[in-house]
């Protein structure tokens, strides 16, 4: 039993397909069969049930399966652990953010950080907050910093929640739904609405529309903009419309959930070595977030 062996069959066991797994191990299909049947050989049994180019787990699959997945993140964690022990440290550091926080907020912060530690680059990237841990996950980005909507049990990424922000739903001021003094979930469902959504294959109930029409976003700003210009409500985080709340540009709804609460987290890849830039960044979004 080797550690290829280990991540072809969770790979496989995720995509349920040996073609969809070699694609994304970037690896030959007779190559990646061939190590499911040598470590099903070396553990006697089966661990795949097969039906035709479909794979599902095998009761042992089921049981192994989680281990397996550990195995990897221990793995992970110990190379990540070798390299921090010899002194090599990322030069280069690749961060996913979503706009849920104001860009000015961002920019002095790039800056600020820029030359707090000249001898570390940083790439910042925005992205939808419902991509944020695949991004980690799938090691396209070594840290993601917005609100937490997937909330998996994934022993592949740390979830490091840097304080609570405040979602609203919002209308501009002069829509018909702020006139109401207690909006129905009938009249929400009538409304058109501006929404959250995602490339992340995982379903999340949370970011399912409300109402029977809808157009969706990949990011807060684009959904404040319709908004704004068209007669659509949508939910937004408090940081990034608190000043159209107080030049009365948009109103909360006067709706059961028209207030809640969602972490903004730090999402990192499990095993990842803490970067004093990272924890410096966290230490300051906690603070802002704390004022709210």
């Amino acid at each position: 039993m080797n550690l290829s062996q280990i991540e072809a069959f969770c790979v496989v066991a995720d995509s349920g397909s040996v073609s969809e797994a070699a694609r994304q191990l970037e690896c030959n299909r007779t190559k990646l069969s061939m190590a499911i049947k040598a470590l099903e050989k070396e553990l006697g049994t089966e661990l795949f049930i097969r039906s035709g180019n479909n794979l599902e787990l095998s009761e042992a699959g089921k049981a192994i399966y989680k281990d397996c997945e550990n195995l990897i993140v221990t793995a992970s964690r110990i190379k990540q652990t070798c390299l921090h022990a010899s002194g090599e440290f990322n030069a280069e550091i690749w961060i996913a953010r979503d706009d849920s926080l104001p860009d000015a907020f961002w920019q002095d912060l790039a800056h600020t950080m820029n030359k707090q530690f000249p001898a570390t680059s940083f790439n910042i990237i925005l992205a939808s907050s419902g991509d944020l841990s695949n991004l980690v996950e799938t090691q396209q980005v070594d840290f993601a910093f917005g609100v937490d909507y997937e909330r998996t049990d994934d022993p592949r990424i740390t979830y490091q929640p840097l304080g609570k922000i405040r979602m609203m739903s919002v209308c501009k001021s002069d829509h018909a739904l702020s006139k109401l003094g207690r909006v129905s979930d009938d009249v929400l469902r009538d409304s058109m609405q501006a929404i959250m959504v995602y490339l992340n294959e995982k379903d999340n109930p949370e970011l399912q529309p409300f109402s029977l029409r809808h157009i969706g976003f990949s990011s807060f700003d684009y959904m404040l903009s319709t908004i704004l210009t068209e007669n659509a409500w949508g939910v937004l985080p408090e940081p990034l419309i608190r000043h159209h709340l107080r030049q009365q540009k948009l109103s909360v709804i006067k709706h059961t959930y028209g207030l809640t609460q969602e972490d903004y987290c730090m999402f990192t890849a499990a095993g990842m070595s803490e970067h004093p830039g990272m924890v410096w960044l966290a230490d300051k979004l906690s603070d802002y977030l704390f004022d709210f």
